[in-house]
């Protein structure tokens, strides 16, 4: 009897052992990053995330959307235009690569601050070309900008060296909105696809 006991003390401590090494594993795999840690990687999060009013647009397939579109699900979304030669590529292929690397990626969102030129049709092809899953929104340049202005993105047109001609020079920051459709924070650039997916592992 003795013996029995002693053998169900000691597979009792061992399993004991076994359950806090686990949940010691789990916690450092699933605990959420501090502030520090995120803010290493670029991701600037709000002590309390802010309230995004009502917007009215349209995505690459000419259907409106409105702020339902954002809730429900995470969020990434960046201000560009399918003219621009150099950041917006860039961010593109690293949001690309930074989803791929993640199980329960979020919606990407690209929101043209170029609604002359980029038609819904134009900028379809243009974010699909990064990922098929990719959405485009556009608008009336007030629409735009209305939103733009919510999520503190600032943006202009500039007269190109040709008459006629411009460009539009814009932030590279990329807005993250929560599964409420509050603006949780913002990552900013220079944008790396390991980093990114990091922060997207934290959500």
């Amino acid at each position: 009897m003795m013996e029995k006991a002693i053998r169900n003390n000691a597979l009792w401590i061992v399993g004991f052992a076994f359950l806090v090494f686990g949940v010691t594993v789990a916690s450092q795999f699933y605990r959420t990053p501090s502030t520090e840690e995120l803010r290493s990687l670029g991701y600037y999060r709000f002590e309390e995330p802010r309230q995004i009013g009502s917007f009215s647009l349209v995505n690459q397939e000419s259907n409106p959307v409105d702020r339902s579109a954002i809730t429900g699900h995470w969020s990434l979304i960046f201000f560009g235009f399918t003219y621009c030669p150099d950041i917006c590529p860039t961010t593109m292929s690293v949001l690309n690569a930074a989803v791929k690397e993640t199980p329960e990626p979020p919606q990407v969102i690209m929101v043209s601050v170029d609604p002359e030129r980029d038609t819904p049709e134009v900028l379809g092809r243009y974010v699909t070309s990064f990922n098929k899953g990719f959405h485009g929104y556009t608008g009336t340049i007030e629409d735009i900008t209305g939103l733009a202005t919510q999520l503190n993105v600032a943006f202009g047109k500039v007269p190109g060296h040709e008459l006629g001609t411009y460009s539009v020079e814009h932030g590279a920051s990329i807005v993250v909105i929560n599964p409420r459709g509050e603006y949780a924070g913002f990552i900013k650039a220079p944008h790396r696809a390991q980093n990114i997916a990091a922060i997207i592992d934290g959500f």
